[in-house]
């Protein structure tokens, strides 16, 4: 396989492999320039990304890495590491905005889809003093680290490991925290509380712990 050469991702750069997508182009475009993004598959150390429905539906190939799995991540698609990536993380640290003692505090999050038995549901001006002027590390089940900072101005900043950013305006409902990222759907997401931390169930159904800084 033939690859061309790096381009910027948000900070990282990436090795971008040939490919013949939807559209017809040689080569797919970066991967921070993907808008829509409706799907990512891992096949072997390869990554399908798809955007758009319908009529307008584009496949892209990538190699794998960090900056991708990061990718994404973000818009709610957790895929897993290829086998020597997943390697590799058990003998170096991950790097990421996330401090170690947060990281340390994930650790113990349930990896299941279902909340705590004694988290409780939030009505939206609970949601909105928890969150408001907050930031927040959390950990996804791949071992990705995430930092949200949810502005008081209503606008929401994310930053994982590998380099991958976003941002886009965010709002409360009751039980549910939602946002709408650069690129992406709309997304609102169940939330509950336990003490300090807050529980929230991602587009995939993940169960993340949200700890604040």
């Amino acid at each position: 396989m033939k690859e061309a050469s790096t381009c910027a991702l948000i900070g990282a750069c990436v090795w971008l492999a040939l490919a013949s997508p939807a559209s017809g182009q040689a080569l797919p475009p970066a991967a921070s320039a993907l808008e829509d993004v409706t799907g990512c598959l891992l096949e072997g150390d390869i990554v399908f990304i798809t955007t758009g429905h319908d009529a307008t539906t584009r496949r892209y190939k990538y190699a794998w890495d960090a900056a991708i799995d990061a990718l994404c991540n973000a818009k709610g698609f957790a895929i897993a590491s290829p086998v020597r990536a997943a390697a590799a993380r058990t003998t170096a640290p991950v790097a990421g905005p996330v401090a170690a003692g947060a990281a340390t505090k994930n650790d113990a999050a349930p990896a299941s889809a279902d909340f705590p038995a004694d988290a409780q549901p939030l009505s939206a001006d609970a949601v909105t003093r928890k969150v408001s002027g907050k930031t927040f590390d959390t950990q996804l089940r791949d071992g990705t680290r995430v930092r949200l900072e949810y502005k008081s101005n209503g606008y929401l900043f994310i930053n994982a490991a590998g380099g991958y950013a976003n941002s886009g305006p965010w709002r409360a409902e009751d039980g549910r925290i939602c946002s709408q990222m650069k690129g992406a759907a709309a997304s609102c997401n169940e939330v509950r509380e336990q003490g300090q931390r807050l529980f929230v169930r991602r587009d995939n159904g993940e169960m993340i712990a949200l700890d604040p800084r």
